[in-house]
């Protein structure tokens, strides 16, 4: 026969399982304290807060260069846009007149023949 836990440590170990027990008792008590809890929420809302903070910060200097690059982008096409604008209300003037000659021109044409 196997030797038996002698009775001395059998009591000790029953004790530490008491201890604990009482302690993870008192713990889920004041675990369930309103304050607690208003804190806990508070923490954790917090902690979420730190979530997009620390997202934002780790972002944020190649989000702040990319804007630079495309304002930089933007201002170009400005110019660009501005130039060409001017260059085609140009054209569409100098096109206006031409199909307007060619329109009268046309006109009296058809009226000779008529």
């Amino acid at each position: 026969m196997g030797k038996h836990r002698p009775v001395n440590d059998r009591i000790l170990e029953t004790q530490s399982q008491l201890n604990a027990l009482l302690a993870k008792a008192a713990k889920d008590q004041v675990n369930a304290s309103p304050e607690i809890q208003d804190i806990d929420q508070a923490i954790k809302a917090i902690n979420t807060s730190m979530l997009k903070f620390n997202r934002w910060a780790a972002e944020g200097e190649d989000k702040i260069a990319n804007f630079k690059a495309r304002v930089i982008q933007w201002e170009d096409r400005l110019v660009l846009a501005t130039d060409k604008v001017a260059g085609a209300k140009k054209e569409l003037t100098a096109l206006r007149k031409k199909r307007k000659a060619l329109a009268e021109t046309l006109a009296k044409e058809i009226q000779l023949e008529a």
